[in-house]
């Protein structure tokens, strides 16, 4: 059976079948990193005051403005800085403008994935489990905007999904991707160069895109298990895959 395998450079619904949401720099690249460090429930919501309504009860905040925690917020959105922590058995709730604006558009789909360099072995792994007839590569963009951060991560994810099912056909913006990865063949360059990659150098966070230039560095896959309805936002609760 062949794979559909597209990509779409900003989202452009609706979705049916397996979706790997892309947001490298830095929600799709935060969301495995706290799996990784034991974390057992992650809500996301673009809401400051969703979060911290849903704070409290042993739930511990994540999010950032401008670079900084929130007030009430216990973490910021920092991968480097969150990989040393040990939130074995935590809930979280992560504030994020970008990839959680999204979700809506995708939770039509069978499953949705959370994807960026961080986990792309892992994400292919999680695909081939699922037996898609078609696999949607959504980048979240910048401001709307496609940027390169998350192209050049569904190129590196769509060859790893070729390496698993060779019948897998590029469709959609993946072929562009793909050039554009062979481009820039070092991930590092790409995440530098792209808009969220100047952004958060402009804001001294230039380690986290060092960070997220690992590839395959996690084993974890968030997928989308419900999403729970309030005011004035979603809380989309993710479970870990793999």
């Amino acid at each position: 059976m062949t794979i559909e395998l597209n990509t779409d450079l900003v989202p452009s619904g609706p979705y049916h079948d397996v979706v790997v949401l892309i947001d490298v720099l830095r929600t799709c690249t935060v969301a495995p990193l706290l799996f990784d460090v034991g974390v057992e429930e992650l809500a996301l919501t673009p809401s400051l005051r969703r979060a911290r309504a849903e704070g409290g009860a042993g739930r511990l905040l994540v999010g950032e403005r401008q670079g900084l925690p929130p007030e009430g917020f216990n973490h910021g959105n920092s991968p480097v800085q969150l990989a040393d922590l040990d939130l074995r058995g935590r809930s979280v709730v992560m504030v994020s403008e970008n990839a959680p604006r999204w979700l809506d558009q995708l939770a039509g789909s069978r499953a949705v994935l959370l994807g960026s360099l961080f986990n792309a072995a892992a994400v292919a792994d999680a695909i081939a489990t699922l037996s898609p007839r078609r696999v949607d590569l959504v980048c979240s963009g910048f401001a709307g905007e496609p940027d390169l951060d998350d192209a050049v991560a569904a190129a590196f994810i769509a060859h790893l999904v070729q390496e698993r099912a060779p019948e897998a056909a590029l469709v959609g913006a993946a072929r562009f991707a793909t050039t554009l990865a062979r481009a820039l063949p070092d991930p590092l360059d790409a995440l530098w160069r792209s808009t969220a990659g100047q952004y958060l150098r402009a804001i001294g966070l230039e380690q986290d895109i060092a960070f997220a230039a690992r590839v395959s560095a996690s084993s974890s896959v968030p997928r989308l298990v419900r999403i729970e309805p309030g005011e004035p936002a979603p809380l989309y609760h993710f479970a870990a895959v793999g």
